[in-house]
């Protein structure tokens, strides 16, 4: 190594004669450690060719106080830099066969500077210098320039927004101004101002994608940092459901929605603002809402709610369940599957819904509306002397009067069989029975006629062309008068009423029965 320090000695004469006494460097080197180095104080690694080129590399090196020798496989040597040296960090000096390491007589071992400079050593005729640390500059090392930090180094928004971005710049001296640029175009002016260092662009769009640069200049430098801004399209809706929708019930139906943007939004359907739908709905693979078969449990408002990573918006549509009016309109337009269904004769402005059963094969298959009721049963009527004693109010299943008259009027004709059957029991003569019309009158017609029974249409009554019933007969005969009612401003029949069966001398005795009430055709 004696010869290495030679070779560095002239070198050193020939820089120090051309150079000032403060940047002339004089090093004396310490003997080599075989089989060591030192680790965590590498500052830079130069492959080379010979051992003497190491020690020059760290002489020219003002912070570089040791170094280490490693053999490279391509028969190189490995010179890595370090600013420190064994005997300010000894614990750090590690076993390592066929390396060495060297380092110079270090001045820098106590503390010498300010904490403001860090020490180099070889300089000066003390030995030592004191450099301004971290890139300052100055007499007190207070000088620099600038750092420039951009807040935040990416932004991603969408179209439309408004985006502020934060260029925070330290220096001394003052820059003499801060500028942004765009890296790849030009700034849009009238939607971009810069204010104390801060760029806001207005509106933002796809066209402003890019990265943007601030720029501040002082007396020492110029220094940049800068922020990546990301523009993704807006979230808009490419099919929206209408805002109102008017269903038939029991016929499927389907409400499209679907969003679109640059993040792949999600959909998801709400129903009057709670995140269950009702039994029956479903979203399929499309994100359509579909109904199969609704009814008024169906109705409310939905919203299609489409959301990406940031931002969400909404449409909602209300659907009305409609019914259909009778059974004739659920037959054309619906189905021809006799069963239970719902029907609301007047609309959504007047009576609810109500339960009838469709029997879409009688009458040709019109579809026909069928009310049941509490007294269809062959019903005895024995006992009651005076007219009209006996009494018997009729009450239709699930359905009022003034539902069933709305249904008389949505239908083209209804009907509602009756029959009377008597032993010496009088039916329309004498005034003893009689049946109240939905509206409360009184009727005393049984079928076919306006007064009096239908054999009194074609004068056959009990062998008695003066007669209009069978019953009025009054003799020890059983006779039956029946028959259809078919005025519809009548029907349903309401209540029964029978007497002339109180003799138990002549047996006296009748039995009634009422017919559901059906109704079919159109208006």
């Amino acid at each position: 190594m004696r010869s290495s320090g030679f070779l560095l000695f002239f070198f050193l004469v020939g820089i120090c004669n051309g150079e000032e006494q403060e940047n002339c460097r004089k090093v004396e080197m310490n003997p080599a450690k075989q089989d060591f180095i030192l680790e965590k104080h590498v500052f830079k690694m130069v492959e080379i060719e010979t051992a003497s080129a190491c020690e020059v590399n760290c002489f020219m090196e003002a912070d570089c106080v040791s170094y280490n020798l490693k053999p490279q496989q391509n028969g190189k040597l490995l010179c890595e830099l370090s600013d420190s040296d064994h005997a300010n960090n000894q614990q750090d000096l590690r076993y390592r066969e066929g390396t060495v390491y060297k380092s110079f007589k270090n001045r820098c071992s106590s503390m010498l500077c300010p904490s403001t400079k860090r020490c180099q050593t070889g300089f000066t005729k003390k030995g030592y210098r004191c450099v301004c640390a971290n890139g300052l500059l100055g007499e007190n090392c207070t000088e620099g320039p600038p750092l420039v930090e951009v807040i935040p180094d990416i932004i991603e928004t969408v179209e439309g927004r408004n985006v502020t971005v934060m260029c925070n710049v330290t220096a001394n001296p003052k820059p003499g101004g801060i500028i942004w640029k765009k890296s790849d175009g030009i700034l849009s002016s009238a939607r971009t101002f810069v204010r104390e260092g801060n760029i806001t662009i207005l509106n933002v769009t796809t066209q402003d994608n890019g990265s943007y640069v601030c720029t501040a200049t002082n007396p020492c430098s110029t220094k940049s940092s800068s922020v990546l801004l990301r523009v993704y399209s807006a979230l808009k809706f490419v099919i929206k459901p209408p805002s109102n929708v008017t269903v038939m019930a029991y016929k499927a139906v389907i409400l499209r929605c679907s969003a679109s943007s640059d993040l792949m939004p999600t959909i998801l359907w709400t129903y009057n603002e709670t995140f269950s739908l009702p039994s029956g709905a479903a979203v399929d693979s499309l994100n359509a809402l579909i109904i199969l078969s609704p009814n008024i449990s169906h109705s409310g408002t939905y919203t299609c709610n489409a959301t990406d990573a940031f931002s969400s918006i909404q449409t909602s549509v209300t659907v009305h369940v409609k019914y259909p009016e009778t059974c004739s309109k659920l037959k054309a337009n619906i189905s021809n599957v006799s069963g239970d269904y719902l029907i609301d004769p007047d609309g959504d402005l007047g009576e609810d819904p109500f339960p009838v059963y469709c029997n879409m094969t009688d009458k040709g298959g019109v579809g026909v509306t069928v009310v049941s009721h509490n007294s269809e049963n062959r019903t005895q009527v024995i006992g009651y002397n005076g007219p009209g004693e006996y009494s018997l109010d009729v009450h239709y299943s699930s359905a009022s009067i003034s539902q069933l008259k709305a249904l008389t009027e949505a239908s083209g004709n209804c009907q509602q069989f009756i029959k009377y059957e008597c032993f010496h029991a009088r039916l329309n003569k004498g005034g003893f029975s009689w049946w109240v019309s939905r509206d409360g009158q009184k009727m005393t017609y049984w079928g076919g006629e306006t007064d009096g029974c239908a054999c009194g249409l074609t004068g056959s009554c009990a062998d008695d062309e003066s007669l209009k019933c069978n019953c009025d007969k009054n003799d020890e005969n059983w006779r039956e008068d029946s028959g259809f009612l078919t005025i519809k401003s009548h029907l349903p029949v309401k209540q029964l009423r029978f007497g002339d069966t109180g003799d138990t001398s002549l047996n006296e005795e009748g039995y009634h029965t009422l017919g559901k009430l059906e109704c079919y055709g159109l208006t």
